[in-house]
């Protein structure tokens, strides 16, 4: 059996790390002719009283707002890959890994893509890893695309910074 890719259902929080997942599935959509899904989840806000942390509803004007206001930066996200590949877009409310995965569900997708952070030790340890989470419960495979051009940009700029200044003849 070879597998098809004809839904490929991409989450992005609008970091520098999903913007480069939403490259990568578009590159993927216009080789498979492949609609691309583009999700963003928007969780009620925590707040921390004392010693317990919960979850506060946002009013209705509120909800609305940040609703409306992810949908606009969504688009505007997508809009410029609408010329090359099927798109559509999304925005949910919940747990952003429950809500990847039921969208993962309910578009029938064949491949999910989300950028990743990449954070090791301790905040890894006290943020978790939606991606990781997304990997182990999605119903289909789940391509986790690190941050590439951007940290190659920090270390070049850490490399010119850490550099000795040059003198008169001296070969660079």
């Amino acid at each position: 059996m070879k597998p098809t890719i004809k839904h490929i259902l991409v989450a992005t929080d609008f970091s520098i790390p999903s913007d480069e997942a939403i490259d990568y599935a578009v590159a993927l959509g216009e080789r498979f002719d492949a609609t691309v899904h583009l999700i963003h989840v928007l969780h009620d806000p925590m707040t921390a009283a004392g010693g317990w942390e919960f979850y506060l509803p946002d009013n209705p004007q509120v909800r609305e707002r940040r609703h409306q206001e992810a949908k606009d930066h969504l688009w505007r996200v997508a809009s410029p890959h609408a010329k090359n590949v099927r798109i559509t877009t999304e925005v949910r409310f919940g747990l952003p890994t429950d809500e990847i995965v039921a969208a993962a569900i309910a578009y029938g997708s064949d491949m999910v893509v989300m950028g990743t952070h990449g954070r090791t030790g301790l905040p890894h340890l006290l943020l978790g890893s939606i991606a990781e989470r997304v990997v182990r419960t999605a119903p289909c495979p789940v391509l986790a695309v690190r941050q590439q051009l951007a940290a190659s940009l920090r270390s070049d700029a850490a490399q010119l910074e850490n550099r000795p200044a040059r003198t008169e003849g001296q070969m660079a």
